[in-house]
């Protein structure tokens, strides 16, 4: 019966099987999507960042697609629907296979639809770079259907020849762009967002030193038209970038993400680039050390419904101010109903700042004077819609759960912030979505729920009893077909032992 089965039936149970279909989205991890707790191999609790979540996800779905290919004839042909159409690559070598396969069958690259590449693999030595530019090069252009492109490795050499495949190749099919690429090939940029009309999400990571003056040639006078563009993240020193951005037009743009990591030097103008852009924005991600100056920030987006910053800043005229729990703002803002806190690496007296504390205790004490004065300021008098404030940086969780919490002598911060949340009806997190203060345990053994009221969740029930499904079909037809070789799909993913 099961052999008897339509075609129909077999793909849309392999569509609930493989769980791809968020892949898709034309959207990439925030500073806002959430970290898990999980045990290390060690048995100690670390914690898995966003796109390590994502990148694990894949991995799953890509394991799963290869187990249903390699049951039988019949899995085979019908896998071909959906393996090829999201390709998720952390082996540089596999760039290489991937593209030797697809010379041979032009065909498999008409199903692709999302391309990442992640440098996950431990395997030494990595092929030249310039075989990894020719393979990827010869990938791109057997996608014409690319959606969304990912590569997590920089583009130090092959930038160019990259740009250029996905300008012929995809130009109106491109919807998600990620990328790093060095500081000093900006005007290559330029003229490559010039040729992408439809993207709508654009990640750019800059590397490197920026150079003194950058040569930009004509591409320092197009004024760009990113009609389509809605959701920006910029990383590293790409200040050259901003100045050159603030003069095009971006009319769709909703959320935009500047994380300048340690930089601090010749920042550009926030406020002019935000004066121009920002009347719409919903979400606005501010990550960097030297302070901004937020009431006219938050003036010019009055649209915004998510918002982040620094309360480490040492915010211009707060001293002066005669109430300071409003020098935040310059009038309240209507809308803003989520607050993220970047950095308070010194707030709880854990971790690097608790030793820091020892060799500089004015520096600490007037960093934490500057999170508490901050910190009041997030209320709903400047506020009135604010409903959450979640605490963003990764390593602060890390070290409270080493220290089982803040330090003795930070305490009473925790407290009294936790009480001013409570006060105002606002919901206090960490970078996990939980509430602040809810640290991993160990579970304890539990007698088992006999009714099963411990299962709430109905999608992973469902999707358990596919997999049971996927798990007996399998042992069914390889009774039946013990002699079927592999597919050629075997070639992408086979260790690099067989590899001619």
């Amino acid at each position: 019966m099961v052999l008897n089965l339509p075609d129909e039936l077999w793909l849309d149970i392999f569509e609930m099987a493989v769980e791809d279909a968020d892949f898709f989205e034309p959207i990439l991890p925030t500073t806002f999507s959430e970290s898990a707790w999980f045990k290390n191999l060690l048995g100690v609790w670390t914690l898995r960042v966003p796109q390590e979540i994502l990148n694990s996800a894949q991995r799953r779905s890509m394991f799963t697609k290869k187990a249903i290919m390699n049951t039988c004839r019949t899995w085979r042909r019908l896998g071909h629907e959906f393996y090829y159409r999201s390709i998720f690559c952390s082996n540089p070598w596999n760039v290489q296979r991937l593209c030797a396969l697809m010379d041979r069958n032009s065909g498999l690259g008409q199903r692709t639809r999302r391309l990442h590449l992640h440098p996950y693999s431990t395997t030494k030595p990595w092929p030249a770079l310039e075989v990894i530019q020719h393979s990827l090069v010869s990938i791109i252009r057997h996608c014409p259907r690319l959606e969304i492109f990912i590569i997590n490795w920089p583009l130090s050499v092959s930038f160019s020849s990259v740009a250029n495949a996905l300008c012929t190749s995809v130009p109106h099919a491109l919807r998600v762009l990620q990328i790093n690429i060095p500081t000093h090939t900006l005007a290559k940029l330029i003229y490559m967002l010039q040729c992408l009309p439809n993207l709508r999400t654009a990640q750019i990571e800059f590397d490197g030193t920026p150079p003194e003056q950058i040569r930009l040639g004509a591409a320092g006078d197009l004024e760009l038209t990113l009609s389509s563009l809605e959701n920006l993240l910029l990383r590293g020193p790409f200040q050259d970038f901003i100045e050159q951005a603030t003069a095009w037009h971006l009319p769709s743009l909703k959320l935009l993400s500047l994380d300048f990591i340690t930089y601090r030097e010749d920042f550009p103008d926030i406020v002019e680039f935000l004066t121009e852009h920002g009347s719409e924005l919903t979400f606005l991600d501010l990550n960097c050390i030297p302070p901004l100056d937020i009431p006219t920030i938050l003036d010019v987006c009055p649209m915004l419904t998510t918002f982040t910053f620094n309360p480490d800043w040492r915010i211009p005229g707060w001293e002066n101010h005669p109430f300071l729990e409003t020098f935040i703002v310059h009038q309240p803002h209507p809308n803003i109903t989520t607050i993220g806190l970047h950095h308070l690496m010194y707030a709880f007296g854990v971790g690097y700042a608790a030793t820091y504390n020892q060799v500089d205790p004015f520096v600490t004490h007037s960093i934490q004077r500057q999170n508490d004065v901050n910190f009041a300021a997030i209320n709903k008098r400047n506020f009135p819609r604010l409903q959450r404030i979640r605490v963003l940086n990764t390593t602060l969780l890390t070290d409270l759960e080493k220290n089982n919490g803040p330090s003795q002598r930070c305490f009473e911060r925790w407290e009294r912030w936790s009480r001013q949340c409570q006060r105002e009806g606002v919901r206090l997190e960490d970078c996990t979505g939980a509430t602040l203060g809810t640290l991993p345990e160990d579970p304890e053994d539990e007698e088992d729920d006999d009714d099963g009221s411990s299962l709430t969740d109905e999608g992973s029930r469902h999707l358990t009893t596919l997999r049971e499904l996927l798990v007996e079909c399998r042992k069914m037809n390889a009774l039946r077909e013990l002699d079927v070789p592999s597919p050629a799909l075997q070639m992408v993913y086979a260790s690099t032992s067989h590899s001619s």
